[in-house]
Order: structure tokens, then C-alpha cells, then sequence
């Protein structure tokens, strides 16, 4: 396999597992959490550093917001310390060999880079689904979760529009666009492995 795949997903959606049922069938490393880990030794940051970094996109201000006076420079400069360390992991780990990628602006990076992949987002027209997922994996209260999907869904939007200046979910931005509730996450799998196939689409 000579390209690295990257799947972008909507919370809920399933992205992650079909991420790593793709990277099960094909034995190409998986890079999701472990990328913020190998990213922390890397550049010496601390593992809770980059975790309050997330933690702010789902409930704190906008980036722009902690760049205004007052802050101090460790804390302004956190979001372009953390992006560039995981750049770095991305990079050198699609240099050794194609793997797959969740999120992380990987797509925008690795072409940057001048490295091939396939750039997929993974949507659910199954809104319950969705909700259930939201309950059973991050123990959100049920009178909560359909709120919680959305601002998770809000937090991924910004994190790329800040870095890439692109929209989360823009059709135009991908490769391909599937529907886990249609085709299933094996289904899922099927097509994107049967893509890396088709030349330059």
C-alpha cells in the first residue's frame, strides 16, 4: 500500500473504528491518541498540557480569544506549539511507511508535506446512533448527549478552521464522503480500501 489514509468524522460517526478496522486488515500503524503522546515527548510538552489543550476547544473560548493581552505567553503560544509537535509525529510517521490518521488536520499536513494519502470524512445520518454513542463511550448523561455530539462536532470545526482555514465536513475538502449508518463500518472499510485502487481519484 502506497498511501496513508486520513479519516476526518463527525463524533459518533464511528470514524475511529473504522480507522482501526482498516489499519487491522492492512497491518498499517494507527495514529489517534498516540499521536498527542508522541507528540508531548517529542517536543517536551506534558501529556495534561496538550489534554487542556483539546479541553479547551470543547469548552473554553475560541483560540483567537487567548491570544488577546493578558494571558501569558506559555499559554498563548500552546495551540502552535501543540499543532507543530504533532505535525512532526504525522510527518515522520508517513515518511516511515503509509498509516491511518484521525483528525488532526493529518490530511492538510501530510499534503503539505508532499506525502499521497486518501482523505476521507465519515459522516451518520443516524442521529440516535449517534446520541447513543455519546452515552455509552464518554459516559455523557442522556438528557445531555444529543448537546455534547453537537459541540464535539463544533470543537473538531474549530480546530481545523483555525489551522487550515478550511470547513470541518466540506464535502469539497475530501476524497470520499460515507455514511457509517449506510454502508456500515465494514462497508466503510470495503470502499476505502477498494479506492486506494483507483489510480488518482
Amino acid at each position: 500500500m502506497k498511501k496513508s489514509i486520513v479519516i476526518n468524522r463527525e463524533f459518533g460517526s464511528g470514524g475511529r473504528e473504522i480507522g482501526r478496522l482498516i489499519a487491522d486488515r492492512t497491518g498499517l500503524e494507527f495514529y489517534d491518541s498516540r499521536i498527542l503522546q508522541e507528540a508531548a515527548t517529542r517536543k517536551g510538552l506534558p501529556h495534561d498540557l496538550l489534554a487542556s489543550f483539546d479541553e479547551r476547544l470543547t469548552t473554553g473560548p475560541f483560540f483567537g480569544l487567548s491570544l488577546i493581552g493578558g494571558v501569558d505567553l506559555d499559554t498563548a503560544s500552546l495551540p502552535y506549539r501543540a499543532h507543530a509537535a504533532i505535525s512532526e509525529v504525522i510527518v515522520a510517521a508517513a515518511q516511515r511507511a503509509p498509516a491511518v490518521f484521525i483528525g488532526r488536520c493529518a490530511d492538510r499536513i501530510l499534503a503539505d508535506a508532499g506525502l499521497p494519502f486518501r482523505n476521507v470524512f465519515v459522516y451518520s445520518t443516524d442521529k440516535q446512533r449517534k446520541i447513543a454513542r455519546a452515552i455509552e463511550l464518554d459516559g455523557v448523561a442522556p438528557k445531555h448527549a444529543e448537546s455534547y455530539v453537537a459541540k464535539m462536532d463544533k470543537a473538531r470545526n474549530r480546530y481545523q478552521q483555525f489551522f487550515t482555514d478550511t470547513t470541518f465536513g466540506d464535502y469539497r475538502e475530501y476524497d470520499l464522503c460515507l455514511d457509517s449508518a449506510a454502508f456500515g463500518y465494514e462497508g466503510c472499510v470495503d470502499l476505502i480500501l477498494a479506492s486506494l485502487d483507483l489510480g488518482g481519484i
